[in-house]
């Protein structure tokens, strides 16, 4: 993803509480973004796949309005794009094992966001631990 997807944006400071019900201070992305600019990664980059329902630019504003991932991208995350996440899930296990996810990476980890594109909301996170 190119550098305009972060530097086209205005930043405001704002505060807000995460999933564990504690403040987390960050600073917080206008709603003027240009999210056309986040890529569909390979292999899906040659035709618009089947699991996609919209498009990438939303399933990026889907995933970014979650406060995690705002955190992440404001301790110097950077967005590497769209792709079809899946991990392992056990037999009696209620969330979706595979869903469209914006992947980001920060430090030594790649954080996949899987989305629901059609509620607009973040399911669930899928951290890979990277050695750099």
């Amino acid at each position: 993803m190119d550098k305009d997807f972060i530097d086209n944006s205005s930043l405001t400071s704002g505060t807000s509480s995460n999933n564990n019900n504690s403040s987390v201070n960050y600073d917080t992305e206008i709603l003027e973004k240009n999210y056309s600019t986040v890529e569909l990664l390979p292999p899906y980059n040659k035709s618009k796949p089947e699991w996609l329902k919209t498009n990438t630019s939303n399933i990026a504003k889907i995933a970014l309005e979650d406060n995690r991932a705002k955190q992440l991208i404001m301790e110097g995350g950077t967005v590497i794009g769209v792709t079809y996440s899946c991990h392992p899930t056990s037999e009696n296990y209620d969330g979706p094992g595979c869903a469209p996810a914006l992947k980001i990476e920060s430090g030594n980890k790649i954080v996949d966001f899987l989305v629901d594109e059609e509620k607009g909301v973040v399911l669930e996170t899928v951290t890979e631990i990277t050695s750099n």
